[in-house]
C-alpha cells in the first residue's frame, strides 16, 4: 500500500499531530512545545488556515506531515516549506519523495517557482535529504525569528519544469 497525502481536516488534528513532532524531534524545529501547546483553539484554527498543511499516511498510521506558505519578502523565494517531520517507523521509507512531490504540485497550482527552506546547521541528515530533492545552500545562516539566538541554513530550489508529452521534453 502506498502513501497518501491530504490536507487536514481540522486544527485539533494539526495540534495532534504537530505537538508529536514538536515532542519526537524537538531539536530541529524553531517552535516549540511549550508555546505551541500553549496555543488557544482559535490560534491552531488560524495557524491551519495561514499554510498548506499537509497529512501523510500509509494505511491509516500517521506517516509524516508537511507545511507549505507564501515567503515573506526576506525569504528570498516564492514560498517556504516548514513543519516537515516523519515519524521515526517511516523514516528511510519514501516519505520525503510523498512531500517532495506534493511541495511541487502546490506549488505549480499556486505560481511559486522558487522554493525555499531552513534547517539547523547541525542536522546533517536533513541537509543531505534536501540536497538529493535539488534544494542547495543560498547564503549565509540567517537567525530564526523563533530562536534568535541560532542560525538557520536557508536551501532553495527552482521547481522543475513539468514534463512536456509533447515535445517529450
Amino acid at each position: 500500500m502506498s502513501f497518501k497525502i491530504r490536507a487536514f481536516e481540522d486544527w485539533q488534528e494539526l495540534r495532534q499531530i504537530r505537538l508529536r513532532a514538536l515532542e519526537d524531534s524537538p531539536e530541529w524545529f524553531a517552535a516549540k512545545f511549550e508555546v505551541e501547546s500553549a496555543k488557544s483553539p482559535e490560534e491552531w484554527k488560524t495557524e491551519l488556515e495561514a499554510a498548506q498543511w499537509r497529512l501523510i499516511t500509509k494505511a491509516n498510521e500517521n506517516a509524516g506531515m508537511m507545511a507549505v506558505s507564501k515567503a515573506e519578502p526576506l525569504r528570498d523565494a516564492d514560498c517556504w516549506l516548514f513543519g516537515c517531520w516523519i515519524t521515526p517507523e517511516f523514516r528511510g521509507h519514501g516519505v520525503m519523495d510523498v512531500i517532495i512531490d506534493e511541495l511541487d504540485e502546490i506549488c505549480r497550482s499556486e505560481g511559486w517557482v522558487k522554493q525555499g527552506l531552513g534547517v539547523w546547521p547541525n542536522n546533517e541528515r536533513a541537509i543531505r535529504a534536501y540536497t538529493k530533492y535539488g534544494f542547495y545552500v543560498g547564503g549565509e545562516p540567517r537567525p530564526s525569528r523563533s530562536r534568535p539566538e541560532q542560525l538557520y541554513i536557508p536551501m532553495f530550489r527552482h521547481l522543475p519544469k513539468a514534463y512536456d508529452i509533447v515535445t517529450g521534453k
